[in-house]
C-alpha cells in the first residue's frame, strides 16, 4: 500500500471516530447555571461628621453661644442606620437664653433600589419653648424620588407616636402622621446646599402641627473641613401657654468629616 492510500485509510477510520466524539459532546446535558441572590456591590462603610461654632462677647455685653452637633451613617447591604445629635446652648449677661436639644436613631432598608421602609426614634427638648421633653417613635416609607451626580431627593411619609412633658408639668401624647423631604444639590467634589423640610400633624388636633426647616451650605477648606452655614426654622401651630409659634436659628462654624 503506497503512502498515499495509507493516509487516505487514516482517515477515513479517524472520521467518524471524531464525528461521533463531537456528536456525544453537543448530546450530553450541560450544567444549569443557578442564578445567584443579587446583592449590593459596595462594601459596608461608616462615615461621620461633627460640626462646631462658638460666639462669645465681652465688654458692655456679655453674650456666648455654642452649637454641637454630630452624624453617624453606616451602610450594609440593603440597611442604612443613622444617628445624630446636636445641642444649642447660649447665655447673655450669665443667664441661660437658649438650651435646644435634639437627637435620634433610624433604620432603614431599601427592598428596591427606589423605595425602602424606615423607622426611627427621636428626642428633643427645648425648654425655651416650654418643652421638657418629647419623644417620637415613627415608621413609614422612603422614595428616592431624585438619584443624580449633582442632585438628590428623597421623600418620606409614615405615621408616629408622640410623648411631650411641657416645662408646666402637663403631658400631651397622641397618634400624628409624619411626611419629609430632604434634598441635596452638590456643587463642587466637598461643597453642596441641603435642604430639609418636615410636617407632624396631630391625628386627634387638627390646629396642632409642627413644621421643622434646615437650609445649609457646606463648602470645603481642605480635605476633611468645611465651613457650614445653617438656618433652622421651628414652628409650632399650637405651643405650649405664653411661648411663640416659631423659633429660628442662624448657625455658623468649621464641619469635620471622616
Amino acid at each position: 500500500m503506497t503512502s498515499c492510500a495509507l493516509r487516505i485509510v487514516v482517515l477515513a477510520m479517524a472520521s467518524p471516530a471524531c464525528l461521533a466524539s463531537e456528536l456525544a459532546a453537543q448530546a450530553a446535558p450541560t450544567a444549569r447555571t443557578v442564578p445567584a441572590v443579587v446583592a449590593p456591590a459596595t462594601a459596608p462603610a461608616t462615615s461621620f461628621t461633627t460640626d462646631f461654632g462658638y460666639v462669645a462677647t465681652s465688654g458692655n455685653t456679655r453674650v456666648s453661644t455654642v452649637n454641637i452637633a454630630e452624624r453617624v451613617v453606616h451602610t450594609r447591604g440593603f440597611w442604612r442606620f443613622e444617628q445624630v445629635f446636636g445641642i444649642i446652648y447660649g447665655e447673655a449677661d450669665g443667664e441661660e437664653n437658649a438650651n435646644l436639644l435634639r437627637a435620634g436613631l433610624t433604620a432603614e432598608y431599601a427592598f428596591r433600589p427606589w423605595v425602602g421602609v424606615a423607622t426611627g426614634a427621636l428626642f428633643d427638648r427645648n425648654r425655651f419653648a416650654g418643652i421638657a421633653r418629647r419623644t417620637e417613635e415613627y415608621l413609614g416609607l422612603v422614595f428616592r424620588v431624585l438619584q443624580t451626580p449633582k442632585d438628590t431627593l428623597r421623600l418620606e411619609t409614615g405615621a408616629s407616636l408622640t410623648q411631650q412633658l411641657g416645662t408646666d408639668g402637663l403631658e400631651n401624647d397622641f397618634p400624628a402622621a409624619r411626611a419629609a423631604l430632604s434634598y441635596k444639590r452638590t456643587l463642587s467634589t466637598s461643597a453642596f446646599f441641603l435642604q430639609t423640610l418636615e410636617t407632624i400633624p396631630n391625628l386627634e388636633v387638627s390646629e396642632d402641627y409642627r413644621i421643622n426647616s434646615e437650609s445649609a451650605l457646606v463648602a470645603p477648606l481642605s480635605r476633611r473641613l468645611a465651613l457650614k452655614l445653617g438656618y433652622i426654622v421651628r414652628f409650632d401651630n399650637l405651643p405650649e401657654v405664653g411661648f411663640a409659634k416659631t423659633d429660628r436659628i442662624f448657625t455658623s462654624g468649621l464641619q469635620v468629616s471622616f
